[in-house]
C-alpha cells in the first residue's frame, strides 16, 4: 500500500540510512542533471527551498553555488513562512541575503530586509519531497505549503521535483489539492511529464 503516510515515514526512514558518501554523490549528480534540464530551458526567476540543516534533504545550497557559475542571469528566490499559517511569500536569495532560521531551522530571508518576488515572476520552482509516484504527483512532508503555493504559480513556470530516490507505481491518496510535477531530477535521470 503506497499511503501518503506510509511513504513519508518509508523514505524519511530509507533518507536516514544513506551513507555520507552516497548523500553527497546523489546531490552531485541531481544538480548535474538539473544543469542539463535548465540549459534547455528558459527561466529568469528560480525558486528553490533551503535545506534543514541535518535532515539529509537535498543540498540545494550546491545547486544555488550551480546557477551563480552557470546562469549568472537567474534570480533566486526561497520562500519563508507566514507565521500562523501555511503560506509562504518568497524573498530574493543574493550573497547578501541575511538568513534567520525558522521554527523548523530552516534558512529563510529576513523579511525585514529582503527584497520581495512576486510569485508570477517564478519561472520555474523546484520542490520538495520525499516520495513521488510515476505519473508525477509527490509526497512532501505534510505540511501543504507548495499545495497552496503552486496553484497560485503561473501555469507555465516549470514545476520540477528532487528526488534520491526512484518513483513509486502510484500514490493511493491523492486529492484535489495535489498539483502533478512537470519534471523529477533524481541522480540518475530526468523524468518528465
Amino acid at each position: 500500500m503506497s499511503t501518503k503516510a506510509l511513504l513519508r515515514k518509508t523514505y524519511l526512514h530509507k533518507r536516514d540510512l544513506l551513507s555520507k558518501t552516497d548523500h553527497e554523490t546523489f546531490n552531485i549528480a541531481i544538480v548535474e542533471k538539473l544543469k542539463d534540464l535548465l540549459q534547455k530551458n528558459a527561466v529568469y526567476v528560480i525558486h528553490t527551498f533551503l535545506p534543514q540543516a541535518g535532515k539529509k534533504e537535498i543540498d540545494t545550497w550546491k545547486i544555488i553555488e550551480m546557477l551563480r557559475s552557470n546562469f549568472p542571469s537567474v534570480q533566486l528566490a526561497v520562500p519563508a513562512v507566514i507565521p500562523g499559517t501555511k503560506l509562504m511569500k518568497h524573498y530574493s536569495l543574493t550573497p547578501e541575503t541575511r538568513l534567520i532560521l525558522n521554527r523548523w531551522l530552516i534558512p529563510e530571508p529576513d523579511p525585514l530586509t529582503s527584497q520581495i518576488i512576486e510569485t508570477t515572476m517564478i519561472d520555474a520552482v523546484l520542490i520538495p519531497l520525499l516520495a513521488f509516484d510515476k505519473q508525477g504527483f509527490r509526497v512532501g512532508y505534510g505540511g501543504g505549503f507548495y499545495d497552496r503555493f503552486l496553484p497560485a504559480c503561473r501555469p507555465e513556470a516549470l514545476k520540477v521535483g528532487l528526488s534520491f530516490f526512484d518513483p513509486v507505481d502510484v500514490i493511493e491518496d491523492k486529492d484535489q489539492y495535489d498539483i502533478p510535477m512537470d519534471y523529477c531530477v533524481t541522480p540518475t535521470e530526468i523524468i518528465r511529464w
